[in-house]
């Protein structure tokens, strides 16, 4: 027994614990972002809407949304490594069960923000640069908490039809208090929370931050500019 153990526990040890992924699908945008940031853009081969930084990003294949998969799409382009914001994902499934390796990157905080880039330099084999980067973003981070805080009161409209802000449990969240401010539904215990007209009015921010995607920044400032000098 011992005999047949030993060969296959050298084997083993001398398998790589993680296989580099070579054709990466990027089905949430932040994880393309992170792939670009560490060096790993090459190994991309197809991603999701609003996939669109750095610039360079915009040429990948379309393959649908963070919400629902083009499986077929997908599957052409030969992926071996899928990452996502959850299992739930609409077509996911499918590409498990054809073989692809899923990996859930979906961080509520920079801790685990930093941990999921870690995480992909592992992965795709740019551990070192992966490293840098993260040591660069802490430091970063510790001179924005090295400074006095505002606490100015901020909503984030996540969406506007129907009304989306970010709640406690949620990395928006946790980035308006790293940067100094409040977030004034930081007591929401849900990620993505629906909202009214009134509760913004009645929390009263100081700061209201709005996306750029796919809205109207003059129409949103004069909305609010509206609806708060009314309050």
């Amino acid at each position: 027994m011992k005999r047949l153990l030993f060969p296959l526990l050298l084997a083993a040890l001398l398998l790589p614990a993680t296989a580099m992924a070579q054709r990466i699908l990027a089905l949430t945008p932040h994880a393309c972002e992170m792939i670009y940031a560490i060096g790993a853009q090459v190994q991309l081969v197809g991603a999701v809407s609003y996939c669109d930084y750095p610039a360079e990003a915009k040429q990948l294949p379309r393959i649908g949304s963070y919400e629902r998969i083009n499986v077929e799409a997908a599957l052409r382009l030969k992926p071996d490594l899928a990452i996502v914001m959850s299992r739930n994902v609409v077509g996911i499934e499918v590409l498990e069960k054809m073989g692809v390796r899923t990996v859930v990157s979906n961080p509520d905080s920079f801790e685990s923000m930093f941990d999921d880039m870690l995480k992909l330099g592992e992965l795709t084999r740019h551990t070192a640069e992966a490293g840098k980067l993260v040591a660069q973003l802490r430091q970063r981070l510790q001179q924005v908490r090295s400074r006095p805080r505002s606490e100015t009161a901020v909503f984030y409209e996540v969406w506007h039809d129907p009304l989306l802000t970010a709640g406690g449990p949620s990395f928006i969240s946790d980035l308006i208090h790293e940067a100094g401010g409040r977030n004034i539904f930081a007591g929401i215990d849900i990620e993505t929370a629906h909202v009214n007209i009134e509760s913004v009015i009645r929390a009263k921010p100081e700061l209201i931050v709005i996306p750029i995607e796919k809205r109207s920044i003059a129409e949103r400032r004069g909305f609010w500019e509206k609806w708060l000098g009314e309050g």
